[in-house]
């Protein structure tokens, strides 16, 4: 098992932090777990519109980003008279929740894949708070369209000039605090099953059953960076918008990855991945869907998630319009109702025994999950 060094040869000097000195300087440390209210890892959810940004703040203090959302009004329609190259909606959102979660420095900003709706901020988040590293699946796109490509190329001229780690299946990403995981990059995925985690390795019953698709022509996707974050006995499987076959592979013929307490729903709850013999075979306590109210969010996806075994509540950043009353979860659990009262979060916090807790921003609505599997009657389900 491959484990990132934590001093990496810098390419370039300057670029990425702008004219702040000193700021990869290992000697600006992270805040100590003494100076946090309570040890927990806290996991911010952020909306951008059906692209993906979420903020892990590890009990030490060091923080991961995993992608930036969409760059201008991305997600949205066009902005009413106005440039919607000029707006910075998800940069402006995700620098608000550095602010809230006391992030000066973001230690490490993964990039899942090169989608507008992933790197888009990459750049426009360089120039506002320094970052220690970035990591992604490596420094080429097979998505080089003139309508595709910018995200990827605003984001190279950041990379390039900081310290770039290209993620292998199997590598630990070394946020202090917590195991991070690898298992999928670059088209690539972890063929054993995890060292230690509850149910890897079980032949997989669904399987027998369980069919594959045709591949859509956004090929991008497959090159996804899928981690496994493991906090205390706490477990959550982000997999980026890896594939509906790729998630196959990791289910089949024998469930590589285990159980999980959040399963963080792969390509915003699109169909072409939410593979139901991966989605039902890691048991997830609790889902997360990253849609927008018109991006993500389909029928057949809700509806995998919604029926697999062991979850209990669904929560949605955003209320699907496809969905309609028949799938979509209860308003509750629901961080955007509409796209006019929009830009809520989700928080997670979560404790070394496993048991965590979920806010609503939006309306203050909570919900306790605790460490060992209890009966619980939900109101989301």
């Amino acid at each position: 098992m491959r484990r990132f060094p934590l001093r990496i040869l810098t390419i370039g000097l300057i670029g990425v932090l702008g004219a702040i000195p000193g700021a990869f300087a290992q000697s600006q440390a992270p805040p100590t777990p003494a100076t946090r209210a309570e040890h927990t890892l806290d996991i911010y959810f952020i909306d951008t519109e059906g692209g993906q940004a979420t903020l892990f703040v590890s009990p030490s203090g060091e923080s991961m980003l995993v992608d930036t959302g969409f760059a201008g009004n991305g997600g949205m329609p066009p902005a009413a008279g106005g440039d919607s190259a000029r707006v910075t909606r998800d940069a402006d959102r995700i620098s608000a929740v550095f602010k809230q979660a006391g992030v000066s420095v973001l230690d490490w900003m993964v990039i899942t894949h090169y989608h507008g709706d992933h790197v888009g901020n990459a750049a426009e988040l360089a120039n506002r708070i320094p970052i220690r590293h970035f990591v992604d699946h490596g420094p080429f796109s097979v998505e080089l369209q003139p309508n595709r490509a910018a995200g990827f190329l605003a984001y190279m001229t950041v990379r390039d000039k900081g310290r770039a780690i290209t993620a292998k299946p199997g590598d630990k990403i070394p946020v202090a605090g917590l195991d991070v995981e690898v298992v999928s990059s670059a088209g690539k995925l972890i063929t054993t099953p995890l060292s230690g985690a509850p149910g890897a390795g079980a032949t997989n019953p669904l399987c027998r059953e369980a069919k594959l698709k045709d591949q859509d022509p956004t090929p991008e996707n497959f090159e996804s960076v899928g981690i496994v974050i493991r906090y205390g006995n706490f477990r959550l499987l982000d997999l980026g918008d890896l594939t509906w076959n790729q998630e196959h592979a990791l289910a089949c013929p024998a469930n590589l990855l285990g159980t999980f307490d959040v399963f963080h729903t792969t390509r915003h709850g699109d169909p072409h991945s939410g593979a139901p013999q991966l989605v039902h075979a890691i048991r997830a306590r609790v889902a997360v869907m990253n849609n927008g109210e018109r991006k993500g969010g389909s029928p057949e996806y809700w509806q995998t998630v919604h029926d697999a075994p062991g979850l209990i509540d669904f929560w949605q950043l955003h209320r699907s319009a496809e969905g309609g009353a028949e799938h979509n979860s209860p308003e509750q659990f629901l961080a955007n109702v509409s796209e006019t009262d929009h830009g809520h979060n989700l928080k997670m916090t979560v404790r070394a025994d496993g048991s965590f807790k979920m806010t609503n921003e939006r309306n203050g609505f909570t919900q306790e999950y605790p460490a060992k599997a209890k009966p619980i009657v939900s109101s989301s389900r």
